[in-house]
């Protein structure tokens, strides 16, 4: 989580490494002022002075970030840490400034120190004058509030990259033989070097290093800073105004801007953290306690009662949920209303042909009764049972009066059937039903 930039600056170190050339370790000092919010006047180190002093600590980060200390360069955020911790715990410190002038950094520990930046209790602001990009514009996006200056140079670059340098040939130039020698059943230990190396492709780079990183980056982006423009996440570095615009930061000043939100976020804080007097009054309820997950009834007061930043953000995330699963509700109420309509229709369309074709049946049902000379009374069953009495009654007059056989040309008898067809009814097939 780097820049090129950033990245190539640190080329001529590793040149002299490779040289031989002796570097002088540096003692790891981690740089940070104390700001006292009486007089802005600067400590390098916590004064000592009485409990009612407070003081904004000002962590300044102007290196690559890394997990741990480096020999020859700057602390590790590991070590950021800790010190943050004994910040926390120091009722003379209401809050910490990170000023940032950072290209970016290692992916290891960079989301652990984001998440433990995103969780701190006191009130945490970053300012940067310079360059604020990649693993550096992780660690700000992580703070409760960002501010840039007018004059910054570089911010964004939200992404991964990794700079491959093969210093093989340096090294077989200077004598040395380089064989690698892989145990039985490693076949894909350091896969993603000898696919480099044997096909020059950068395929497994980028799938098993390169995204994983950029995925966690830009999921916490996301988390961070919610209204934050997507189109940033391809990585392209923007300038304070655009920045602004786009939801990276929240206000362009100077670190005295910084210094104040710090103080702003620490009365606000304060207040929200003041425990009820003695005239206030618990009240139960049970819903709101839920999505706040509270141990205890909200205390209240004759003014109400209080909820801190962090509770009205957890209310807020909250309706944003409802508000989404209520347009999911809505949207699956109209797709069942529209399947039940077509459903009603089908089944009023059947009830509608099924009505018609009784109605046709009966007409016909009552012609055959008038043709027979039958009364045309009751129900459909009965005019059929009326229909059938009168047949057989036909059947058992003398046979002189029946109708000769036809022979078929098979030389069969066929069965002849009066054809009485009325109102489009054949007498034979409504006797036979």
């Amino acid at each position: 989580m780097i820049t090129d930039l950033g990245a190539s600056s640190l080329m001529p170190n590793l040149l002299s490494i490779v040289r031989g050339n002796k570097i002088e370790a540096v003692e790891n000092k981690i740089p940070v002022v104390f700001n006292s919010i009486d007089d802005n006047t600067e400590f390098e180190s916590l004064p000592e002075v009485s409990s009612s002093s407070q003081y904004i600590s000002v962590l300044s980060i102007k290196q690559p970030l890394y997990k741990y200390d480096q020999m020859c360069g700057p602390i590790g955020t590991r070590i950021m840490m800790r010190v943050l911790k004994e910040w926390e715990v120091n009722d003379s410190i209401i809050g910490v400034v990170l000023d940032l002038d950072c290209p970016g950094g290692q992916v290891s520990g960079l989301a652990e120190f984001a998440e433990f930046l995103h969780n701190y209790t006191k009130p945490i602001v970053s300012f940067t004058d310079g360059t604020q990009a990649s693993a550096g514009e992780y660690v700000a996006s992580a703070c409760k509030y960002k501010v840039a200056h007018k004059y910054a140079e570089y911010l964004g670059s939200i992404g991964t990259m990794m700079k491959y340098v093969d210093l093989d040939g340096i090294l077989k130039k200077e004598g040395a033989i380089i064989e690698d020698i892989y145990a039985t059943g490693s076949t894909r230990k350091n896969e993603e070097v000898r696919k480099k190396q044997n096909e020059n492709s950068n395929e497994l780079f980028i799938q098993n290093i390169l995204n994983p990183g950029r995925d966690q980056f830009v999921s916490d982006m996301k988390k961070f800073r919610p209204n934050i423009d997507e189109s940033l996440f391809e990585g392209q570095i923007v300038r304070p105004e655009e920045a602004l615009s786009k939801g990276l930061i929240d206000e362009i000043g100077t670190i005295q801007t910084a210094f104040d939100k710090v103080i702003e976020l620490s009365k606000s804080k304060k207040s929200s953290n003041q425990k009820p007097n003695t005239n206030m009054n618990t009240k139960s309820l049970p819903k709101v306690e839920a999505v706040l997950s509270l141990e205890a009834p909200l205390a209240l007061n004759e003014n109400g009662s209080f909820l801190n930043e962090e509770q009205l953000d957890t209310i807020e995330a909250r309706f944003d949920a409802l508000e989404s699963e209520n347009s999911t509700l809505q949207t699956q109420v109209s797709e069942a209303n529209t399947e039940k309509e077509t459903a009603v229709n089908a089944i009023t369309a059947q009830l509608t042909e099924a009505t018609n074709t009784a109605t046709a049946m009966e007409t016909s049902v009552n012609a055959i009764l008038e043709n027979l000379g039958l009364p045309v009374a009751g129900t459909l069953t009965e005019k059929l049972a009326a229909i059938d009495a009168k047949s057989i009654e036909v059947g058992k007059r003398d046979g002189a009066n029946s109708t000769a056989p036809k022979i078929g040309v098979d030389g069969e008898e066929k069965k002849s059937t009066a054809s009485l067809n009325i109102a489009g009814v054949d007498v034979a097939e409504a006797l036979n039903c």
